[in-house]
């Protein structure tokens, strides 16, 4: 026997089932030309707030705004999404990359130097991701193999010693070369990927110009008279 109490219970729970089929059925629809690129911006949202071992596929399609099992539908699994995410990152730095190296060759040294760090820092301001990525997962994984993707920050490395070589034909030993890059790289994973701290550390807001300034000074003092022993070899010397 169905009470009063019980049909309005089940009308209820009706029009909520109904209510989510209707908006799950409008959310696809509206959207499922890019779908796969929603969920990748949203992966890249939370992979920037989470590591990947706290990280969940649920989280990830919240934030989408798509149903959970549209992640496994577009990707598989969380590594697989990582990976593609990773991969996309790894691209877009790549495409920008050589220009940052243009600017040493048609300047002094000192100023092509500085005009490079510049760019280097436009990017990694407006475009902090992939530090921000590195930095929340390098505490948290005891091999690197344990998190997909992460091949290409070694890629990334590797690419920017490519063009460096190509570019301004090195006479430092390899050696120098992969250290130089390798430090450099993991100053803006500290300073740009963990920049909220460090700014707030040094009494500074971390997107105000001063910071930045603070950062290019240190790396003006850090890493120029390196810059110029990987780019000289055996001929440099301090007054160069």
């Amino acid at each position: 026997m169905v009470t009063n109490e019980n049909s309005k219970k089940l009308s209820k729970n009706k029009s909520r089932s109904g209510q989510l089929k209707k908006n799950t059925k409008g959310r696809l629809a509206a959207s499922d030309g890019n779908v796969r690129e929603r969920i990748l911006k949203a992966a890249r949202d939370v992979f920037c707030l989470y590591s990947f071992k706290t990280a969940s596929t649920r989280m990830i399609a919240k934030q989408a705004g798509v149903e959970h099992p549209m992640i496994h539908y577009y990707f598989g699994s969380k590594e697989e999404l990582f990976y593609a995410m990773a991969e996309i990152m790894y691209n877009e730095v790549v495409a920008v990359q050589q220009s940052w190296f243009k600017e040493i060759q048609a300047s002094s040294l000192e100023e092509g130097f500085s005009i490079f760090v510049d760019r280097v820092l436009d990017y990694a301001m407006t475009t902090p991701d992939a530090l921000r990525i590195s930095a929340l997962n390098a505490m948290s994984i005891g091999n690197i193999n344990e998190i997909p993707g992460y091949r290409f920050m070694i890629m990334n490395m590797a690419s920017m010693k490519r063009v460096l070589e190509e570019g301004l034909m090195l006479k430092g030993s390899n050696r120098e070369i992969e250290m130089f890059i390798y430090c450099f790289y993991n100053i803006m994973i500290s300073f740009i990927g963990t920049r909220s701290l460090q700014a707030q550390a040094l009494n500074m807001d971390p997107l105000e110009n001063k910071y930045r300034e603070w950062v290019k000074d240190c790396c003006m003092t850090l890493f120029l008279p390196w810059f110029k022993k990987i780019l000289f070899g055996k001929d440099f010397r301090e007054d160069k």
